[in-house]
């Protein structure tokens, strides 16, 4: 902070900051839904929906019937309703720990420890105590309801300018976003909102990417159960993948993508956390003494 504390008064305050923090919230949301999803998938898949069980202490069971819809229709649906709640959840996750950036990023740079004091009348350190918690506590409030108010873009933009290196994934994240509002407000229909100027919605996704590499130097994306005709070793990096949907088409998710886009949040969180914390620092700690 360019704001350096009077030493003429003794701190009587130390706000620590971890950046660590940050990254939380898309983190959970990441292990929670691929949690979720790998182990009710597979359930439903094998589920009979005409004749689903009651919840548990339910008293009186709901049968919910529609007409003039298949099974497979039936089915179908579920799993596009269940992928779009996972990636609203995600979505959710990413925003949240954008958010805890911006703030942690305002109370770095324009919490002032002598503004603060200059506020506080003499009185017991106590009482001075106290009222410094609660201006603190005040400015936090202000700057994370700032950030909260911010449109997408905003927020990406100022959470980028906080940084001490351009996010790697900013596109990604940008193509992520509009891929939760596709699901979320036009029910997975691409409308003329999620186009660009090529007039598609393009899905850009980090993902891990697996090659195998043989001995004459081949190399082959990793598939479970693929056989190896010679000694081979195995390299894996962090790729992105494309995909495109033009207007009007419905969006279609596969079970394997709820997993790469839960991967691509916790790497998003990664890249925001190492970021925040300071060249040549290794702690992810900021103190603030006031």
């Amino acid at each position: 902070m360019d704001d350096t504390f009077d030493r003429a008064h003794p701190p009587l305050v130390t706000i620590r900051l971890d950046a660590r923090g940050v990254g939380v919230p898309a983190q959970m949301a990441a292990k929670e839904v691929y949690g979720i999803f790998a182990l009710a998938h597979p359930v439903i898949q094998k589920a009979d929906l005409s004749n689903i069980a009651p919840l548990g202490d339910e008293s009186v069971h709901h049968q919910m019937d529609l007409l003039g819809r298949t099974p497979q229709e039936e089915l179908a649906s579920i799993n596009r309703r269940m992928a779009a709640m996972c990636i609203s959840d995600l979505a959710r996750g990413v925003r949240q720990s954008l958010e805890d950036a911006a703030t942690h990023i305002d109370i770095a740079t324009q919490l002032s420890p002598n503004a603060i004091r200059s506020e506080i009348n003499d009185d017991t350190e106590d009482a001075m105590v106290a009222a410094i918690w609660a201006a603190v506590a005040a400015r936090q409030n202000v700057f994370r309801q700032r950030a909260q108010a911010m449109r997408h873009p905003q927020l990406l933009e100022k959470v980028t300018k906080g940084l001490w290196a351009p996010l790697s994934w900013a596109p990604e994240l940008t193509s992520f976003q509009k891929l939760r509002n596709c699901l979320e407000h036009r029910g997975g229909i691409v409308g003329m909102q999620d186009i660009d100027e090529t007039g598609a919605m393009v899905l850009r996704l980090p993902y891990l990417k697996v090659d195998v590499v043989g001995q004459s130097g081949a190399v082959r994306p990793f598939e479970i159960g693929m056989a190896l005709q010679e000694r081979s070793s195995m390299e894996v990096g962090v790729d992105v993948r494309t995909r495109t949907f033009q207007l009007g088409e419905t969006v279609e998710v596969e079970p394997k993508q709820i997993g790469e886009m839960a991967f691509a949040c916790w790497v998003f969180a990664v890249d925001v956390v190492d970021k925040l914390t300071r060249v040549g620092v290794s702690s992810s700690l900021v103190e603030i003494h006031i």
